[in-house]
């Protein structure tokens, strides 16, 4: 039988893996010319940089994907310290704390705790897909004060903390799940969990590594990739998928699986089966690429937030670009961590809602700004920007969403679209739109959910 996976980002490639260990004939259609989706990595000169991803987090779901596959898992450093968080005016030195390996006060203890919890509970949930029977699961009945499905992540860490910094600390995760602390479920906190009790990792040669680690074991296993090949028509007859054609190249399938924007997958279909205005998106980012020279004082991972915060987050729901003098944004220092590195590459992330532009503006502000906040020295010998429209052109991202759909409640677990398309039955999808949600980890654990799926259906 055989599986057409469209798509070769992380959700693709390792379902690919695993229908391929299941006895399926594989074939991956990818639009670029190369692996990895939103994880691709590209390199000018001496300077490398990962595209995407810049976290590790949940490590044993990673063990369990290469346990599943015979192999061992992908070697794996430590990040120490795990981030530092810095507030204060733009253009200004501010506070800031840094987070190194069991250092705890009495309040983030008690918070681990608690949030320990969650995570263990979750795990009851996020390896399957759910249904809204589940909420009324016993163990979340009766610990609902513990698993707070109805509260928001800002009220929830407000009962631990009373210092502004730390209440920034335990919201910024709300970014990379596709939302704010104002709006997302309370039972997310369980990533910080994962951040500051389990802690951060990188994968041994950035995610790069990792997505040739994955690359190279599919092509070993026999699957076939076809690169530069954009979909651009799904042939359906009698109420199953028989094709998909890239240009006028015709790919037959028994089975398919879409790892492309699920935005752009559902209007290729006859009849498209979401209504996407009541669908909310998550931010967009502008990235700058930059390759330094010199002094930089910064950990792996930096957050930077300026002036009023919940002005970003209001500009994102308002789709407007941020006030610049109330930006956050993210920097990745891979260097710090990784000094095998022959170039100092830095990554600054500013999100912004779907749909804007690139703005220049906004990007020298934050290189100014992190000079001053980092008291780092260092002359730029490369810079390229990255926005939403470049979203849209690589990975045909709808409305040039970084990170697909927001994790709001009414968009957690059953409520994100569905895995199987109810109309093409042989028709599936796995990533970041679907369960369990946004991020390497869970794109994974989708992975494993949908070929489970496909498995146990054909």
């Amino acid at each position: 039988m055989r599986v057409v996976i469209v798509g070769a980002g992380i959700g693709g490639i390792s379902s690919a893996l695993l229908l391929k260990k299941r006895g399926f004939e594989v074939v991956v259609v990818e639009k670029n010319d190369t692996p990895g989706g939103r994880a691709r990595y590209f390199q000018q000169g001496e300077f490398k940089f990962d595209m995407g991803p810049s976290w590790y987090l949940m490590p044993e779901v990673f063990q369990d994907f290469f346990s599943s596959l015979g192999e061992e898992g992908h070697p794996v450093i430590k990040v120490e310290p795990k981030v530092r968080i810095d507030q204060g005016k733009l253009g200004e030195k501010g506070e800031s704390i840094t987070f190194y390996k069991d250092e705890r006060g009495e309040e983030l203890q008690r918070y681990l705790e608690d949030t320990k919890f969650m995570y263990e509970l979750s795990k009851k949930f996020i390896r399957k897909e759910m249904t809204v029977l589940d909420f009324l699961d016993r163990d979340i009945l009766s610990n609902v004060s513990r698993f707070p499905i109805f509260e928001t992540l800002d009220r929830f860490n407000s009962r631990y903390f009373k210092e502004e910094i730390m209440m920034k600390s335990m919201g910024f995760s709300s970014v990379f799940l596709g939302g704010s602390p104002y709006k997302i479920p309370a039972i997310y906190a369980m990533i910080n969990y994962s951040i500051f009790a389990q802690g951060v990792y990188y994968p041994e040669g950035g995610f790069e590594g990792y997505v040739k680690r994955l690359y190279n074991l599919a092509r070993r296993m026999g699957v076939e990739f076809k690169f530069n090949s954009p979909v651009n028509k799904v042939k359906v007859e009698d109420k199953k998928v028989v094709a998909v054609y890239s240009g006028e190249e015709r790919i037959e399938g028994d089975v398919f699986l879409f790892n492309m924007d699920y935005h752009y997958a559902d209007n290729l279909l006859p009849e498209p089966t979401v209504e996407w205005s009541e669908r909310k998106l998550a931010p967009s980012s502008i990235l700058a690429f930059l390759g330094v020279k010199g002094e930089v004082n910064l950990p792996h991972h930096t957050v930077i937030v300026n002036g009023d915060w919940r002005d970003h987050f209001s500009s994102i729901e308002e789709r407007r670009l941020p006030s610049i003098e109330n930006m956050s944004y993210y920097v990745s220092y891979r260097r710090a961590t990784d000094d095998k590195l022959m170039g100092q590459d830095l990554v600054i992330l500013i999100p912004v809602a779907p749909g804007l532009r690139k703005e220049s503006s906004l990007v020298d502000a934050a290189l100014k700004d992190l000079t001053v906040k980092s008291e780092s020295k260092f002359e730029v010998k490369y810079m390229r920007t990255y926005g939403p429209e470049d979203f849209s052109q690589d990975y045909n991202a709808y409305l040039g969403t970084s990170f697909g759909l927001a994790h709001t409640l009414d968009q957690t677990g059953p409520f994100r679209m569905p895995m199987r398309n109810k109309r093409f039955r042989n028709l599936f999808y796995v990533g970041q739109y679907t369960q369990p949600g946004i991020g390497v980890p869970m794109v994974t654990l989708s992975a494993m959910i949908v070929s489970k799926k496909i498995s146990e259906s054909f």
